[in-house]
């Protein structure tokens, strides 16, 4: 968040973010930053979901004249940003970061909150009747949980969507899921930029020491988090394949979750037990190490949106391998990384060709820092601003505006509503 804000503000933009906060006692400590109170695991363990929004923040809202509003995830914060922006006839923009239709079908525990977000859409957007209809249809019941859920976010997110001038997504596979729901809204397809975490040598050695890892050990690498939307059961599977074929293999999975303990199980279960490790959480300036340390980097996940994760392993010369084709401009099979079927067998192969075939597995990661290096922070930032630019000078509705260009600010995770001015005519 702060990388992407910083690079914005360098190109002579104001940023200012409104966000839940982080901690109960929490201090922000940039003056261009205003935190919200918020719950912590209404979802996820690592989620923290704005409740309300005092009525000082609204005035120093007010008060900044914003050009533009950016909200990135339709909680209460998301929706106070539509909201604000549609009241004060402010253009409006909202990335897609979070792919819902798929999260509903692993988390049905979220119901209450997809119908909740399906109600209010039509109260912050302003949307007319229709609207209000199209609401009302996604509270009626269906004999399937999953599906009444991505009913619901199907419909929900497109009346939030087609009132937004603007819809970034953040892959092409986004962008082909938003027009197949008939987002009339314009679209734009943009990665986030991603920065190399620095690692050293003592960081390297540090790792293998805390968690056993020899120096003849081939490292299968997964960073995110432990959830059942991440696919994780295949890889733990696939793994079994992989060591059949390289003996000294190692799978290390990094990253917070698995908060019923399945996926542990299922490790301990495999006959490689004492060869999978899980870290938990690492801070992200200590990943780097891990990037550094991996011959491969595998990632399973169907449910990303654009898998930021396999571009910080790229930075990192890392060779890739992972199952969806949709979510990575980083990736091409066969030059910069492998595409695998989604089943235990194909996966643990293409990790295991390029464990068992190491020039090839560096000619792939070195293809891969080159195609990354050209999705920096700085690089999409540029292109960030771009966009705001052209949707600020057309107005709300697509009109001609006479206002300056305003361009928002970064990403700043689930539940945040982002919003900046220019500060030059």
């Amino acid at each position: 968040m702060e990388d992407a804000r910083r690079e914005l503000e360098a190109l002579g933009h104001e940023v200012y973010i409104f966000a839940p906060s982080p901690a109960r006692r929490y201090r922000e400590q940039s003056p261009r930053v205003t935190r919200f109170p918020a719950v912590k695991g209404v979802f996820f363990e690592d989620y923290r979901f704005s409740v309300f929004y005092p009525p000082q923040a609204r005035r120093r809202v007010d008060r900044l004249e914003l050009d533009l509003v950016h909200f990135h995830t339709p909680g209460q914060l998301g929706m106070f940003g539509a909201y604000y922006a549609l009241r004060h006839d402010i253009p409006l923009v909202t990335t897609y970061h979070t792919d819902l239709y798929e999260y509903v079908t692993h988390y049905p525990g979220v119901l209450p909150g997809v119908i909740a977000l399906s109600i209010l859409a039509p109260f912050a957007t302003g949307c007319g009747r229709d609207g209000y209809r199209t609401s009302l249809t996604c509270v009626k019941p269906e004999r399937s949980v999953d599906r009444w859920n991505q009913r619901i976010v199907e419909r929900g997110m497109t009346l939030i969507h087609n009132r937004c001038d603007l819809v970034i997504a953040p892959s092409d596979k986004m962008e082909e899921q938003l027009s197949g729901w008939n987002t009339t809204s314009r679209i734009a397809t943009l990665p986030s930029g991603v920065d190399e975490i620095p690692a050293t040598e003592a960081g390297v050695a540090g790792v293998r020491r805390e968690f056993g890892i020899a120096e003849d050990e081939r490292v299968v690498l997964y960073v995110g988090r432990i959830g059942t939307e991440k696919n994780l059961s295949l890889l733990i599977e696939a793994f079994e394949h992989v060591v059949r074929q390289c003996r000294s293999a190692r799978l290390v999975l990094v990253g917070p979750g698995d908060e019923d303990g399945r996926f542990r199980a299922q490790a301990a279960a495999s006959p490689h037990a004492e060869r999978i490790t899980f870290t938990g959480r690492v801070q992200r300036e200590n990943l780097g190490a891990f990037y550094r340390l991996a011959d491969v980097f595998a990632f399973p996940s169907l449910g990303d949106t654009q898998a930021l994760v396999v571009n910080e392993a790229a930075c990192a010369a890392t060779p890739v391998v992972m199952v969806d084709k949709k979510i990575s401009q980083v990736v091409e099979d066969g030059v910069s990384g492998l595409f695998a079927a989604n089943t235990p067998e194909d996966f643990g192969d293409k990790i295991s060709l390029l464990l068992r075939q190491p020039e090839i597995a560096a000619a792939m990661g070195q293809a891969a820092r080159k195609r990354a290096g050209k999705l920096t922070v700085r690089a999409q930032a540029a292109e960030l601003a771009r966009l705001y630019e052209e949707t600020a000078g057309r107005g709300r509705g697509g009109g001609a505006r006479s206002c300056p260009p305003a361009l928002p600010c970064p990403d700043a995770g689930p539940g945040d509503f982002e919003d900046t001015r220019t500060m030059a005519a």
